[in-house]
């Protein structure tokens, strides 16, 4: 009798969970449906105020247009979201009404059954399971990195709009940028640290290294002179040693070349791949210098010495 009893008991509380549960559900749906509705507001006045500071030169052009990228992504996500819940709350409450109502009468006849087999398992422990799962799709980042990294990038953005003079933030996001593939967002951010901080070390070498990375043909004009204050702070710096020669190449200055190109084969551990091509390039030039005929015209070698 007693087994009869706690059937009893069971099937009430599971009728009482049944009935409170639309309660709560639409309890956390207006919820949801407040916080996203102060999102999206939020989101539009971010616009707003992103296309003021870039229509009045207040933001760099590059930034300004990620930036604005990132907020309609998340308006469009929080405006999708807002619509379901629109859409579950008028089209959905009557079939999940219906379905509560079947629920609690099969629950009903499903402790009856048994109840009455139970007699033959009294010396058996009985488990009623009853489990509801709930899989949320979550949103895949850019270049497949996960949202929170991208989240954590664009407060850094934030941040630097209204901190434009904080030069560690702004080498934060070039590295950022630069696990996430964004070069040319790197290239902008070393920029705007190296203004900022003209003789930092790291700065000078990551910024020359991605100007010449982006156009390793282009040997003069801004990356000429980051690679040369480099060298004049360190004459072992292997990017500076390498990029100098490549210059003096392109003039056809194949001495001064090979000055450059020797020193740098020095600073590479013997038997390296990077040292390998260092003196495959020092004995093209040389060819070209002491050799029976010398091209019109040479095609430059192409950088052995990987960027650390």
């Amino acid at each position: 009798m007693h087994i009869i009893v706690i059937l009893a008991v069971l099937l009430v509380v599971l009728v009482g969970w049944f009935l409170t549960r639309p309660v709560k559900e639409g309890q956390a749906a207006g919820e949801e449906g407040m916080a996203l509705a102060y999102s999206r507001d939020e989101l539009l006045k971010q616009i707003r105020e992103l296309d003021q500071d870039r229509h009045e030169g207040r933001l760099d052009e590059t930034v300004a247009i990620d930036e604005r990228k990132r907020l309609e992504y998340e308006l469009a996500q929080a405006v999708q979201r807002l619509d379901h819940l629109a859409a579950s709350g008028t089209m959905g409450g009557t079939l999940r009404l219906r379905h509560r109502v079947l629920g609690i009468v099969a629950i009903t006849a499903l402790l009856a059954v048994l109840a009455g087999g139970l007699d033959y398992w009294q010396n058996r422990p009985a488990l009623i399971t009853f489990a509801h799962l709930n899989a949320k799709g979550r949103v895949q980042g850019l270049h497949g990195m996960p949202p929170m990294v991208l989240s954590m990038v664009n407060k850094l953005k934030r941040h630097l709009k209204y901190h434009p003079d904080d030069t560690n933030g702004w080498i934060e996001l070039a590295r950022a940028n630069i696990v996430l593939g964004n070069m040319n967002g790197a290239r902008v951010a070393y920029g705007k640290a190296y203004r900022l901080a003209p003789d930092n070390l790291d700065v000078l070498t990551n910024y020359a290294w991605l100007l010449y990375a982006a156009n390793p043909t282009q040997t003069t004009g801004l990356v000429d002179h980051l690679y040369r204050k480099l060298y004049a702070r360190d004459p072992r710096q292997q990017d500076a040693l390498w990029f100098l020669g490549l210059a003096a190449y392109h003039k056809g200055h194949l001495k001064v070349t090979l000055r450059y190109w020797t020193r740098l084969q020095g600073e590479l551990p013997p038997g390296s791949k990077a040292r390998a091509g260092v003196e495959g390039a020092i004995g093209k030039v040389r060819a070209q210098l002491f050799g029976p005929t010398v091209p019109a015209s040479p095609a430059a070698p192409a950088s052995p010495v990987p960027h650390a």
